[in-house]
């Protein structure tokens, strides 16, 4: 199988598993045991109105905060550190040392580019 990555955007608020039994939120038929009514999780509205519950922890795995710009500018920010990470990363490999040395330039000159614009994206957080 081909892996995907995909991108939703949706609404959500903090809501326990027993709040979200009362609004008919959880999968059907499923009745949370008393242990279990405060659990954390969210209240989460999908593009087409179709809404659910999500237990905390995968939820907060997915989804970050986007309400404002530089909401959005932080996410970002964060990625393209972790990809500017890797790259660093993988210039340290055997496998780099094999590549052809065009292609290990433009990977090189790739990174500084990649830099660059990092150090841009921190200077307009700053900013606001």
């Amino acid at each position: 199988m081909k892996k995907y990555i995909g991108t939703k955007h949706i609404e959500a608020e903090p809501m326990t598993m027993g709040e979200a039994y009362e609004k008919n939120l959880l999968q059907a038929g499923r009745v949370p045991n008393e242990s279990e009514k405060n659990n954390a999780g969210y209240h989460v509205k999908y593009e087409g109105g179709y809404e659910s519950w999500s237990p905390a922890e995968p939820f907060e795995n997915a989804y970050r905060v986007a309400d404002t710009p530089l909401d959005r500018m932080v996410i970002e920010y964060d990625e393209l550190k972790e990809k500017t990470d890797k790259l660093k990363a993988f210039f340290e490999t055997l496998k780099f040392n094999t590549l052809d040395e065009k292609v290990r330039e433009l990977l090189v000159s790739q990174y500084h580019i990649m830099i660059a614009y990092a150090i841009t994206l921190n200077e307009r957080m700053r900013l606001m």
